[in-house]
C-alpha cells in the first residue's frame, strides 16, 4: 500500500493508492510536496521526488485522474461533476462497508464545497472540548467541558440538539418526595455514565446524581473521599464502579436513604481504563493490569508493548486488545495468548482515540487525522480521513449506520458517513448535472466515447 500527502495552501489532502490498484505490493511510499499557486498548480499538479516518480505518476494518472482533479477543484459544479464521474468510473460493486479513499475523499470534498462546511456538524458546544459522547436511542449524547450536557436527535441527514434542562423531576430527600424544577442543568457536570433506564452524573466535589429516566426522580449522593476533578464511571452488576487515582469506589443506590458505599485501595495508579471479559483493564504507565470484579484481585499482564502506550481499547468480543503509542503507532494483540498479531504505522504524531467496530479499528492522532483499519485485511493501508481542524479526543461507531461521530479539542463535532453511496446521492439531490462535452474533453480525454454519469439516487445497497 502506498499515500501520498498532498498539501493545499488552505488544508491538507491524504490521497491513498490500493497497492493492488498501482500495481506493486506493500511498497510504502510517502511524498510531501507543495502547490504555491494556480499557476504552478496547473502546470506542475503531481510532483514526486523519488526514483520511482515516472511509473507512479502514470499509475495515477491513469487510475485515478479525476479523483485527483476533483480534489484540487476549488469550484462547483465542476467539482462535484468530477468526483461523480470518478464515482462511476471505479466500476466496482456497491456495499455499505467498502471505501475506496482517493474516491471517499472527491465525494466528500464536493459534498462539502455544495452543501457547505457544516454539513456534517453537530452544532452546540461552542469553544469547549468534549468529555462524552456516547450512541443512544436514535441520537448521541454529548457533554462538554462547559457542563453543557445535549441530546442529538438524528433528524434526516443532520442532529438537532435538545440541551438537558427545563423539566419537572421527582426530588427525593428521605423519606419525602415533591416536585420541583430540575437542578441538574445549574451543576457543572463532568463525567456521566448510563446503564437502561439509570444515568449518573458526577458534579465535582464529590457530588453524583444518579437519575431514574423511567421515573423521572434522581437521588443527590456525597463522598467527600471523592472530592476530584476528574473520575471514571461504568455500570456494574449492583451499581456503579467508580475510578480515581489508584482508588475503585463500588456504589450501590437501592434507595435515597440506602446508598452503599465499599472502596479498595489498588497497588498501581489508573491511567487508561477500559471493560474487560473479567472486569477490567488497566494501564498504568508502561504496565498493564487486569482488575477481577469477582475475585477483587488484580494481576498484572504480560503484554510486550513496542513503545510508551497512551490509549487502549477492547473489541466487542473481548478478544482483540488494540494499544496505542505515542509514537502514533497501533498494536494489536491477541488476548487468548496475549502475543501481538498486528503492528500498524499510520500517525505522524500520539494516538488520542481509538474506536473499534465489528470489521474495522478506527484511530485518531494529534496529527489531526482519522484512520479506519480493515481488520479483515490488515496488509492494506487504512483509509483517511483528514477534515479535522484540532486533534480527535472522542470517536463512536454505528455499525448499523455505517456512521463515524468524532469529538474534536475545540468542541467541533461531526459525522462521517463511511457509506459512499450516501454521499453520493447527496450530490445526486443537488441536482449536479453531467460533465459537459468540452468538460469531459478536457478532463476524460477525446479517446474515449462521451459517457458522462447522470445522477440516479437508489436504494442504499444493504449489508
Amino acid at each position: 500500500m502506498s499515500f501520498l500527502n498532498i498539501f493545499l495552501p488552505s488544508f491538507a489532502i491524504t490521497i491513498l493508492c490500493s497497492s493492488g490498484i498501482i500495481g506493486f505490493a506493500h511498497l510504502p511510499l510517502s511524498i510531501s510536496f507543495n502547490l504555491q499557486s494556480d499557476t504552478e498548480s496547473k502546470a506542475e499538479l503531481i510532483k514526486i521526488d523519488t526514483p520511482l516518480d515516472t511509473y507512479i505518476q502514470g499509475k495515477i494518472e491513469k487510475d485515478f485522474p479525476l479523483s485527483w482533479r476533483s480534489l484540487y477543484e476549488k469550484n462547483n459544479p465542476l467539482k462535484s461533476q468530477l468526483a461523480l464521474q470518478a464515482y462511476a468510473e471505479l466500476n466496482i460493486e456497491p456495499s455499505p462497508k467498502k471505501i475506496t479513499t482517493p474516491i471517499y475523499n472527491a465525494l466528500y470534498d464536493a459534498v462539502k464545497l455544495t452543501l457547505g462546511d457544516e454539513f456534517n456538524h453537530f452544532v452546540g458546544h461552542e469553544n469547549v472540548g468534549i468529555s462524552y459522547l456516547k450512541r443512544g436511542d436514535n441520537g448521541y449524547f454529548s457533554l462538554g467541558n462547559d457542563g453543557k450536557l445535549f441530546f442529538w436527535e438524528e433528524n434526516g441527514t443532520s442532529f438537532m440538539p435538545q440541551e438537558i434542562e427545563n423539566r419537572f423531576i421527582y426530588f427525593w430527600r428521605g423519606e419525602k418526595m415533591k416536585i420541583i424544577p430540575s437542578a441538574i442543568p445549574n451543576y457543572h457536570i463532568i463525567d456521566i455514565a448510563t446503564q437502561g433506564k439509570k444515568t449518573i452524573l458526577y458534579t465535582g466535589k464529590g457530588r453524583f446524581i444518579e437519575i431514574d429516566s423511567k421515573t423521572d426522580q434522581y437521588v443527590e449522593i456525597i463522598n467527600s473521599e471523592l472530592d476530584l476533578r476528574r473520575v471514571k464511571i461504568f455500570p456494574s452488576d449492583v451499581g456503579w464502579d467508580i475510578f480515581s487515582k489508584n482508588e475503585w469506589f463500588q456504589l450501590t443506590v437501592n434507595s435515597p436513604d440506602k446508598i452503599i458505599w465499599k472502596k479498595q485501595i489498588l497497588e498501581f495508579n489508573i491511567g487508561e481504563i477500559i471493560k474487560s471479559s473479567a472486569g477490567y483493564f488497566i494501564l498504568d504507565a508502561d504496565c498493564f493490569y487486569e482488575l477481577n470484579t469477582d475475585t477483587q484481585e488484580s494481576v498484572k499482564q504480560s503484554l510486550v508493548f513496542k513503545g510508551m502506550p497512551n490509549k487502549i481499547v477492547i473489541d466487542n468480543l473481548f478478544k482483540t486488545l488494540a494499544v496505542g503509542y505515542i509514537s502514533g503507532d497501533i498494536s494489536l494483540f491477541d488476548l487468548s495468548n496475549q502475543r501481538e498479531r498486528a503492528f500498524l504505522s499510520g500517525h505522524d504524531a500520539r494516538i488520542s482515540a481509538l474506536s473499534f467496530d465489528d470489521e474495522r479499528l478506527f484511530s485518531a492522532s494529534f496529527d489531526k487525522t482519522v484512520s479506519i483499519w480493515d481488520l479483515n485485511n490488515l496488509e492494506s493501508f487504512p483509509v483517511k480521513l483528514y477534515d479535522q481542524s484540532s486533534f480527535i479526543t472522542h470517536l463512536t461507531t454505528d455499525e448499523k449506520a455505517q456512521r463515524l461521530v468524532i469529538g474534536e479539542v475545540n468542541g467541533i463535532l461531526k459525522y462521517y458517513d463511511l457509506n459512499q453511496e450516501k454521499l453520493k446521492n447527496l450530490l445526486c439531490q443537488s441536482s449536479i448535472e453531467p460533465l459537459s462535452r468540452e468538460a469531459w474533453s478536457k478532463y476524460v480525454g477525446d479517446d474515449r466515447p462521451y459517457l458522462p454519469y447522470h445522477c440516479e439516487i437508489d436504494p442504499l445497497p444493504q449489508d
